[in-house]
């Protein structure tokens, strides 16, 4: 029996130096793998960066070569209307861009291109409309000094829980200083609205009562629990 044990024995420790082994091997293999793949994702990163790179460097260039060649054809905007305010502080402007040669194929590039000042700030176009070269209309949406655009809320009123045990209050605002010709359902959607300790960048519910426009608010609130 003692050597049947004995033998039992050398075999368990031949089979766990063996399994050791293998282990080791195992780990080894692994390490090498792991280590080739974060050579790869490595070169691929270095790559995709010297792309985006030089990618870069042909877009300034591009964009270079477009100015300059612009500036040498005297394209530049005239006419420059304001429009009715279309939401919360900001205003729509239009202009046109002259001296655009009748064979110039990238109008609607140097309509994009090609930034008009309003109010002291330098802004490229929203979008464009190619109809020929002597008639293309720019677009822009400035949202930056245009208090005539600045609506805001007035009359703060508390209508009370919106219901017994519903956790919700109900606030109600008067929409004050509205421009002539905006639409006042865009502006009671985007007027911001600060109550509470809480910011809202418009009305969640806009309805309009005694010739006026208000908005509406369901808040959470314990005490209507």
């Amino acid at each position: 029996m003692s050597e049947v044990i004995r033998r039992e024995n050398q075999e368990k420790e031949a089979r766990r130096a063996q399994w050791a082994t293998e282990v080791e091997e195992h780990e080894r293999n692994m390490s090498e793998v792991i280590r080739r793949e974060n050579q790869e994702k490595e070169a691929r990163r270095a790559q995709w960066a010297r792309e985006v790179e030089q990618h870069n460097r042909d877009i300034e260039e591009r964009q270079r070569r477009e100015k300059e060649e612009h500036q040498r054809l005297n394209i530049h905007w005239t006419d420059p209307e304001s429009h009715p305010c279309i939401t919360y502080g900001t205003r729509e402007y239009t202009a046109r861009l002259v001296n655009v040669p009748g064979d110039y194929n990238r109008r609607v590039e140097a309509c994009m291109a090609i930034p008009i000042q309003i109010h002291g700030v330098e802004y490229k176009a929203n979008w464009c409309e190619d109809h020929g070269p002597s008639n293309l209309i720019g677009h822009w949406k400035v949202d930056q000094h245009e208090p005539e655009c600045t609506s805001y809320w007035d009359s703060y009123k508390d209508l009370g829980c919106a219901s017994h045990g519903s956790g919700q209050r109900r606030i109600e605002h008067y929409l004050a200083n509205v421009p002539s010709g905006g639409d006042w359902d865009e502006f009671c959607a985007t007027t911001p609205a600060s109550f509470r300790g809480m910011h809202f960048m418009g009305a969640q519910l806009c309805f309009h009562k005694n010739l006026g426009m208000y908005g509406q608010w369901v808040i959470g609130d314990e005490s209507c629990n």
